[in-house]
């Protein structure tokens, strides 16, 4: 019986190969983003003197309140908070935050505030963070402002409310 090994060696191989090739790759992490905004950015409760021009209340990232002007911090409720986000995405990631430098808050009495928005913990509009942790851990990203607050016939007193986008880009 004469055995062609130089054949069989090549089968042998192919097989190998075919089943090497044959593997499916290793699963890669998610490249999905999950961010849930976990508590609102509050400015508290406030008043100005009267007869005066305003100033303005600060929050800044870790929920710390001060004001300036004629502005009079409250200690009543709703108390004043920073806002909080939870972000989920794979470690080695590279994430973006950008968000609008100001926003106009409408009051249920009439009259309008400004806030600038930011910085948040993680630096101003444009700046970028790295994820470090595992798949299903979270970063908190925390996020304060500036309201500019007028005279009293500008800005009557009520509640005054709105909204703003902050975008995550993961790259």
């Amino acid at each position: 019986m004469n055995i062609n090994w130089k054949l069989l060696h090549t089968l042998f191989f192919l097989m190998i190969l075919t089943g090497l090739l044959a593997q499916d790759p290793p699963d890669m992490p998610s490249r999905s983003i999950v961010v849930n905004s976990t508590q609102n950015l509050s400015f508290g409760v406030l008043t100005i003197l009267s007869g005066s021009t305003g100033g303005t209340v600060t929050v800044d990232y870790n929920g710390m309140r001060t004001a300036s002007g004629s502005v009079v911090l409250l200690n009543s409720s709703p108390q004043a908070q920073q806002g909080i986000y939870e972000v989920k995405i794979c470690p080695g990631r590279l994430v973006n935050i950008s968000y609008p430098n100001s926003v106009v808050l409408t009051g249920n009495n009439g009259g309008s505030l400004t806030m600038n928005l930011g910085p948040t913990d993680k630096g101003p509009s444009g700046s970028s963070f790295i994820s470090n942790k595992g798949c299903n851990d979270v970063h908190y990203v925390n996020v304060g402002g500036v309201l500019t607050v007028g005279s009293m016939a500008a800005n009557p007193p009520g509640d005054y409310s709105g909204t703003f986008e902050i975008t995550f880009i993961q790259q």
